[in-house]
């Protein structure tokens, strides 16, 4: 629900961890069994951007843990995660999740934005993304541009305050070159 915009993503997110209170063994067992799987395409525009020296930052509110590993097959350095962070005991037992993340909040992508965008002197800084939190970075100080990735799941409610929708990241490969996304 959080992902639609119903309830506040902090809430979600803590009642979802929970439930599930995973430990350091469990995490690392998870991803061994089921390795993240990456959205067809998604690699080539990674490369392309990065071929044409634009920088590319994952911010989500998953767990780090879940996603480093996505990152490194994407090309995509570790400083470049904006995400969440599980904590574990000394013993790997589940101890909670940094609250300290901005993106551990609602409106909590949107600041990680407006940080890249600070810290870099960005011009222009593109989101793309599939929920509500990821349209909440598209505000003043933040996203220039929203593209709304449908390919996976589609968000009616996302899609129609999107700039653009696109199914296939394809589509966004094809338009990089009438598109100035390096600054």
């Amino acid at each position: 629900m959080a992902m639609t915009g119903t309830v506040p993503f902090e809430e979600a997110l803590a009642a979802r961890i929970s439930l599930i209170k995973p430990s350091l063994s469990q995490v690392q067992d998870c991803l061994e069994k089921r390795p993240p799987r990456i959205s067809p395409g998604i690699a080539d525009l990674i490369k392309t951007l990065i071929a044409n020296n634009t920088e590319v930052f994952l911010v989500s509110g998953g767990f780090r843990q879940m996603i480093e590993p996505v990152a490194f097959e994407l090309g995509i350095p570790t400083e470049n995660i904006i995400a969440n962070r599980l904590l574990f005991g000394t013993s790997g037992e589940y101890a909670g999740f940094d609250t300290t993340e901005p993106t551990s909040r609602s409106g909590g992508k949107a600041v990680a934005v407006q940080q890249i965008r600070q810290d870099r002197g960005y011009k222009t800084l593109v989101m793309i993304g599939d929920g509500a939190t990821d349209l909440e970075a598209w505000q003043p100080g933040g996203a220039d541009l929203f593209i709304c990735y449908a390919g996976v799941q589609m968000r009616e409610a996302v899609a129609a305050k999107a700039d653009w929708t696109v199914f296939e990241f394809q589509e966004l490969i094809s338009e990089l070159p009438q598109l100035n996304t390096s600054q």
